[in-house]
């Protein structure tokens, strides 16, 4: 028997479908406790290799061109909507650079542990191109200024580059926000006011977040592809627009290895404004099926809202100044998963790689005889572990494509999703500045914070 639509998605919208119970969700908590403790990396990283792979099943075993399953969840739009309907355009603004906390006194901050490194990172500008603004007019808002920004959609977050986002949570997840009104600012300030430390989530709790890149039905696409372009100490703008190493998606090829020349990066500003010219470059050519990919149908198109659309298309422009349309693909090239099946959180991050076999970010990987698509080819970061390394810091954990546009590269999932919340708490303050530092819930300089269980799009998105 099919499940029933869950509250809160809209009639189009695929039925929701959760994570395969094969791939160990909610399967293993008490050893996966134990093991993030210890910590036994090969325990946890078979664990979120498999977390990773389950969530890319397809909705459909039969269908070639089926969406994963987490397409059929809610996405953080429309868990954050008021009406909790099917989102309509509100004017978001770009979300590459995350909400700032209100620290005027952060830059004389005395950072610890030597980590005099801002968290934010100046970012290139990516204005709306005009096709966009007039194909599109429901899809974009204008500001005072005259500029225009891209709207979220029903299915994209429009993340302000090339990358095109999906924020999902799972039912338990949306469920939770909607209940109890998370997504009110209202709610959030009352807790805090009220003294409360910690909004506990469910058990049961899962978001993702993924990042596809859009390519064209006909000929070469190109896609910069991370080669640890930049030392860990680099503490400037790390993000795709400055990677050396570039490949060429075919829809056509069966097989790789010939090169050819490319063009990318159209209509683009550095962050003080001035034009980036096309980038050229010398990319293996990679055939489609090495990604985790979807052709985007009529069906789809007819789905899609006008900021969908313009999200797909801002993205296609600035890329290879082209137009994205039905045929076209959205290839996958990094996603966020987690998880609560643990008190502390699992935390894993993935990125597509030219290399998936090579480097420590391809480590006990298992074998998955019943997982369908390339879930392989791609490297994997995790940040289970409270403990410090040896320098009294957390290791990096980072995903080049998704933090790259935002933060430094010595960076950690850890040490970020545990700020998150409201008061005296942010992505970076004077009492937490230093961004591989193994804060936990307890530690001090949250005294004064209502915090929201490792998670930030509870108080980014609340209104």
């Amino acid at each position: 028997m099919a499940p029933s639509l869950a509250l809160g998605q809209d009639a189009e919208r695929p039925r929701y479908t959760p994570i395969p119970s094969e791939y160990g969700y909610l399967q293993e908590n008490e050893a996966l406790a134990k093991a993030a403790n210890d910590p036994d990396r090969a325990v946890v990283r078979n664990h979120a290799w498999n977390l990773w792979a389950g969530v890319m099943q397809p909705l459909d075993p039969g269908d070639g061109n089926s969406w994963p399953i987490w397409f059929s969840w809610q996405t953080t739009h429309q868990a954050f909507s008021v009406s909790g309907g099917p989102p309509g355009p509100v004017g978001a603004q770009p979300r590459r650079t995350p909400a700032p906390a209100s620290h005027p006194e952060l830059a004389a901050a005395k950072p610890d542990l030597g980590a005099d490194v801002p968290v934010n990172t100046p970012q290139p500008q990516y204005p709306v191109p005009d096709y966009v603004i007039k194909t599109y007019p429901g899809g974009v808002t204008k500001a005072k200024d005259g500029s225009y920004s891209v709207n979220d959609g029903d299915y994209f977050v429009n993340n302000g580059d090339i990358m095109i986002a999906v924020e999902s949570l799972s039912q338990a997840a949306f469920d939770d926000i909607r209940d109890r009104k998370l997504y009110l600012k209202s709610t959030l300030d009352k807790a805090l006011a009220d003294g409360k430390r910690m909004i506990e989530l469910p058990r049961e709790y899962v978001s993702t977040k993924l990042m596809y890149w859009p390519v064209h039905k006909d000929g070469l696409t190109p896609l910069p592809v991370w080669t640890e372009n930049f030392p860990d100490f680099y503490a400037g703008y790390a993000g795709y627009e400055l990677w050396n190493s570039v490949v060429a998606i075919d829809p056509a090829a069966k097989a790789g290895g010939k090169q050819v020349d490319v063009s990318y990066l159209y209509g683009v500003k550095t962050a003080e404004g001035i034009d980036i010219p096309p980038q050229h470059r010398r990319a293996d050519v990679v055939p489609i099926d090495r990604f985790y990919h979807h052709q985007v149908t009529e069906q789809d198109w007819k789905m899609f809202s006008d900021a969908d659309k313009a999200i797909l298309n801002a993205a296609s422009l600035w890329l290879t100044d082209k137009p994205f349309g039905v045929g076209d693909y959205l290839v996958t090239v990094a996603a966020h998963v987690n998880t609560k099946e643990i008190d502390s959180w699992t935390l894993q991050s993935v990125w597509w790689s030219l290399t998936p076999g090579e480097g420590p970010y391809a480590q006990n990987r298992p074998r998955l005889p019943q997982a369908v698509g390339p879930w392989d080819q791609y490297l994997m970061t995790e940040a289970y572990a409270y403990e410090p390394v040896a320098q009294g810091d957390l290791p990096k954990s980072v995903n080049p494509y998704i933090e790259g546009v935002t933060h430094p590269i010595a960076t950690s999932c850890r040490n970020c999703h545990v700020r998150g919340g409201i008061g005296k708490t942010g992505y970076q303050t004077p009492e937490c500045y230093g961004l591989l530092t193994p804060l936990t819930p307890e530690s001090s300089c949250f005294t004064g914070a209502l915090l929201t269980d490792y998670t930030w799009i509870i108080p980014d998105r609340a209104n």
